[in-house]
C-alpha cells in the first residue's frame, strides 16, 4: 500500500497560531510514513522548520488573489509533489474553496468542507438567526461597515463590547477611542464588515469536532479555557464533560448538517446562567493536537473520511481533567531555505528542518 500524500496549510505557530502545524503532528502519530506537503503564505511560518513538520514546502498566493491564481499554483505544486488529500486550515481559504467544488473534484482532490450555504449560515453577522433556529442563545451582534455606523451600534450595545474582524481577531473595547482604533486595524487587515458584539461575562469554552454531513458527529472534544491571551486566544485549557454543553453543540451541528472539521466557541453567561454561542469556525482549532495526545485523533479520522473509508468509527470522548499549556520553543532553519521560499522564481520545494544536520 502506497503511503498517504496529504497537503496541509496554516503552519504558523507564533503568538496567534494556525491549526496546520498541530494537524501535521496528529497525522504523524497515526500515519508516520505519510508524505505531507505544506502550503504556506509566508516564509516565516514557524511550522515550516519544526523537526516533525511537512516533507516539502511550497508558497501559495493569498486566497484573495482569486480562484484562477490559487489553482494555477496548486496544479504546479501537485506536479512537483503529488498529493490527493487536501486539508485547508485557514478561514480565508475555506471561504474561497467552498465555491469551487467542481474544480477541486475535477483534479481528483479530496477535501472535506461544509456546503457553501451552510458556511454562510454560521457567519458572524448571521449568528442571531442561526441561534433562533437552533434554540441557542447568541449575544446581541451588529455588523458595521464604517466608523459612523459603529458609533451608533456601540451606543445601542453599550460598553464594554467585543469588536471582531470578519475572519480573525477579536478585541475588547471600553471607549469610543478604543473602538475607533480597533476598527481601523480590523478594516485594514480584514476589510468590512467588522462585528460588534455585546460583552458576555463568564468562563469560555471551546468544542472541537468533526461532522459527518448528515447532522451527526464523528467526534467531539470540549474544553474550558484556563489561560487566555490579550486577544482572546486560548493559551491553556482543560477537558470537560457537560451534557448541557454537548447538547448545545449537537443542536448546532444537527441543524447545519455540518460536514468536516469545526470549532464552536461558547461562553457561560454568568448573569443569565446559560451557554451563549460566540462563533463557529469552519476548521480545526490550533489546539487540535491536544486530543491526539490523549489518544483521540481527529485529523486521522478526517483522513479516513477523505481516503474513501466512509464514515469512521465514532471517536471516544476525552476524559475530563486533562489540560494543555501552550509554550514557546525555538526552531532552526537555514538561510538557504528562507531564500528559496522568499525569492525562488520557480518555488521549488524545500526540505524541512528534519533534514538538517545534527549539531556536533
Amino acid at each position: 500500500m502506497s503511503p498517504l500524500r496529504i497537503a496541509v496549510s496554516g503552519l504558523h505557530r507564533g503568538e496567534n497560531p494556525q491549526p496546520g502545524a498541530g494537524l501535521v503532528r496528529s497525522l504523524r502519530r497515526r500515519f508516520p510514513n505519510a508524505f505531507i506537503v505544506g502550503l504556506v503564505y509566508d516564509a516565516l511560518e514557524s511550522g515550516i522548520y519544526v523537526e516533525d513538520g511537512p516533507d516539502a514546502i511550497y508558497p501559495m498566493p493569498y486566497p484573495t488573489s482569486g480562484a484562477a491564481a490559487f489553482f494555477q499554483r496548486l496544479d504546479v505544486v501537485r506536479q512537483k509533489s503529488p498529493f490527493d488529500l487536501f486539508v485547508p486550515t485557514l478561514d480565508a481559504e475555506i471561504e474561497l474553496l467552498v465555491h469551487l467544488e467542481e474544480a477541486i473534484a475535477s483534479r481528483g482532490l479530496h477535501t472535506c468542507l461544509p456546503d457553501k450555504a451552510v458556511l454562510a449560515r454560521r457567519a458572524k453577522n448571521r449568528l442571531a438567526e442561526l441561534g433562533k433556529q437552533c434554540g441557542v442563545a447568541v449575544p446581541d451582534t451588529k455588523p458595521v461597515y464604517d466608523l459612523a455606523e459603529a458609533l451608533s451600534a456601540a451606543s445601542d450595545l453599550g460598553y464594554p463590547l467585543m469588536v471582531k474582524g470578519q475572519y480573525y481577531d477579536a478585541r475588547l473595547v471600553a471607549s469610543e477611542a478604543a473602538l475607533f482604533a480597533a476598527l481601523n486595524k480590523l478594516f485594514s487587515d480584514w476589510g468590512a464588515p467588522a462585528i460588534l458584539q455585546r460583552c458576555v461575562r463568564g468562563p469560555e469554552f471551546n468544542a472541537l469536532g468533526l461532522g459527518d454531513g448528515q447532522g451527526g458527529l464523528v467526534g467531539l472534544c470540549t474544553i474550558r479555557k484556563t489561560i487566555v491571551s490579550d486577544h482572546g486566544k486560548g493559551l491553556g485549557g482543560i477537558t470537560v464533560l457537560d451534557r448541557a454543553l454537548d447538547e448545545f453543540c449537537e443542536r448546532l451541528i444537527r441543524e447545519l448538517r455540518w460536514r468536516g472539521p469545526f470549532e464552536i466557541e461558547v461562553m457561560r453567561d454568568e448573569q443569565r446562567d446559560e451557554y451563549v454561542l460566540i462563533e463557529i469556525n469552519p476548521r480545526f482549532p490550533a489546539w487540535v493536537d491536544f486530543p491526539s495526545m490523549l489518544g483521540v485523533n481527529f485529523p486521522a479520522a478526517l483522513v479516513e473520511m477523505l481516503d474513501g473509508h466512509g464514515r469512521p468509527a465514532p471517536l471516544p470522548r476525552c476524559a475530563p481533567g486533562h489540560f494543555y499549556l501552550r509554550h514557546q520553543v525555538e526552531v532552526a532553519g537555514h538561510i538557504e531555505q528562507l531564500a528559496t521560499l522568499s525569492t525562488s522564481a520557480d518555488f521549488e520545494a524545500i526540505e524541512t528542518a528534519r533534514a538538517l544536520p545534527s549539531a556536533q
